[in-house]
């Protein structure tokens, strides 16, 4: 904030936005110094409204020397109101300032104390607050015995003569003949990697289970999820890989696709990145999608964002984003008032606090009252 508030230092800043936004834009459009230089005023504008000193728009402009020192332009200070970065355009320029602010986190990481840079990269919890999920997982042996994981341990679990190695938040299983059957389950708030006997990669969401053998023997692969699970299948050709849900039966021979089975969503969705599937016999294509029995074209950006640490609500309905938010952040979610069931637009990361998200879905149609792990969605 200092380094945005002293004009003096403002010309270099506008340069290297300029230039890194140009090297991202391409020749999708222009770099317009003045809307940054709006933008950084918005932000100055804020950081000290009862402050008289505060720098002024034609300031800014003078000093990055867009305009002569002493004209005047009618760039005026954009009203008093939060910036909705999902639902509104200045969403391309604010990336543009928070290069300068990594340009600006590069100096300062680099003459900070490490252990005083952890304090700050990661989420804090405030009052009235909840912080984002983690590598969280329960691993139930053939035994039963439960054993808790998280992403901070690093060990080999025994099972039997089997050998289970835990480390960074992966759960990795390798050859053997030894076959039992284990469950790897996840809570609200966790999520966990699993890779299996063949070397099939399995990423779970929140609230999630699947259920495998040790080792795959015959000429078949076959687990079971609820919930939700991102799958990386080893290609073989002499063993299909299945997988089954309360409903459906997804079989493969080496490809990647998502699988959303939650029961309280409309259905079971399978979603294909790349390779081939077959759901109940019916074959999909990378791109699309079964549902309810059909084949759709889908956003696999927006199937896949929980794999990519973000929530994608393009075109997402208020009751369904919030299904999302109360599985992630293991809250309960209810609702007052007229219960329209609005449409949010936007990307937003999952590593954020539960009020950080808020904050960017809020509106003058919604607003929402956090206490404790009660979410009251007001409307």
């Amino acid at each position: 904030m200092q380094l945005l508030d002293d004009p003096g230092q403002l010309k270099i800043w506008n340069e290297l936005i300029g230039e890194l936004y140009q090297k991202n834009a391409g020749d999708e459009a222009g770099f317009q110094a003045e809307e940054v230089v709006k933008l950084i005023h918005f932000i100055l504008h804020h950081s000290h409204q009862d402050n008289e000193n505060a720098v002024a728009p034609d300031d800014l402009l003078a000093a990055a020397g867009e305009i002569p020192a002493d004209s005047h332009t009618a760039v005026a200070p954009p009203a008093t109101r939060r910036i909705h970065l999902l639902k509104t355009t200045w969403f391309r320029y604010a990336a543009a300032v928070l290069m300068l602010v990594f340009a600006g986190g590069y100096l300062y990481y680099n003459h900070t104390p490490k252990q005083e840079i952890a304090s700050i990269i990661h989420p804090v919890q405030l009052p009235n607050d909840v912080l984002p999920g983690s590598e969280k997982a329960m691993l139930t042996l053939s035994s039963g015995k439960k054993i808790a994981l998280d992403s901070s341990t690093s060990e080999t679990i025994n099972d039997g003569d089997l050998g289970i190695n835990n480390k960074n938040g992966t759960l990795t299983y390798g050859k053997s003949a030894v076959v039992s059957y284990n469950t790897l389950s996840t809570p609200k708030g966790g999520q966990y990697k699993l890779t299996l006997p063949d070397g099939t990669n399995v990423l779970l969401n929140a609230a999630s289970s699947i259920t495998y053998p040790t080792s795959f023997q015959g000429n078949a692969r076959a687990v079971s999820i609820t919930g939700e699970a991102y799958f990386e299948v080893t290609r073989d050709p002499s063993k299909p890989f299945t997988v089954k849900t309360y409903k459906d039966e997804i079989v493969v021979l080496g490809t990647s696709f998502n699988v959303n089975s939650y029961t309280d969503e409309p259905d079971v969705k399978t979603s294909l990145l790349e390779g081939s599937v077959h759901v109940n016999n019916i074959v999909l294509k990378p791109g699309e999608a079964c549902r309810s029995g059909k084949i759709t074209t889908t956003d696999l950006d927006q199937d896949l964002a929980w794999k990519n640490g973000v929530f994608n609500f393009h075109h997402v309905k208020l009751t369904d984003a919030m299904r999302q938010l109360s599985r992630w952040y293991d809250v309960d979610v209810r609702y007052e008032g007229k219960h329209t069931d609005v449409e949010f637009g936007g990307e937003i990361s999952r590593k954020l606090t539960l009020n950080q998200v808020l904050s960017g879905l809020q509106d003058k149609d919604v607003h929402f009252n956090l206490k404790g792990r009660t979410l009251t969605v007001i409307q």
